[in-house]
């Protein structure tokens, strides 16, 4: 009788560890659903850096445009060479946020990777864990009986 109770024991721990893999599997989903959002928020962000620094471009020009026309120089040499320095700057800073922003999204991408293969392994784990309690108890009533 106690050798049955035993073995009905080692069945439950087992499927209380089961139950235990499949919750933090849950738990590493969810974590991952969440670093895929702010992935994308982090796209998103790195798209408004980019507008940003094409609108203040965009306003350095007109701005410098109109103080060299008042000038009566809006045909000059300088002010092309000025126009060409403006966007190569700009080009510069597209180029750097551009990558920081791939570098962050790829970043998240991996942390969102080795979330779901930890939800993975635990479940693995679990189920490792659960056929050697059974196997266990299936010996130790094996044994007494």
């Amino acid at each position: 009788m106690f050798q049955a109770l035993g073995f009905i024991g080692s069945i439950l721990s087992a499927s209380a560890t089961i139950a235990q893999g499949q919750e933090i599997k849950r738990q590493k989903e969810a974590e991952a659903a969440q670093i895929e959002q702010e992935r994308f928020q982090r796209k998103i962000q790195t798209m408004e850096a980019h507008n940003d620094i094409l609108d203040q471009l965009e306003d350095a020009e007109e701005a410098n445009e109109s103080l060299f026309g008042f000038m009566n120089r809006d045909d000059d040499r300088s002010l092309s060479a000025f126009k060409e320095s403006q966007r190569d700057l700009a080009s510069s800073d597209l180029r750097r946020v551009g990558f920081k922003g791939l570098a962050e999204r790829e970043q998240l991408r991996l942390r969102k990777l080795s979330a779901l293969r930890a939800g993975e392994s635990a479940v693995r784990t679990a189920n490792l864990q659960a056929a050697s309690t059974v196997f266990s108890g299936a010996m130790d009533y094996y044994k007494n009986s």
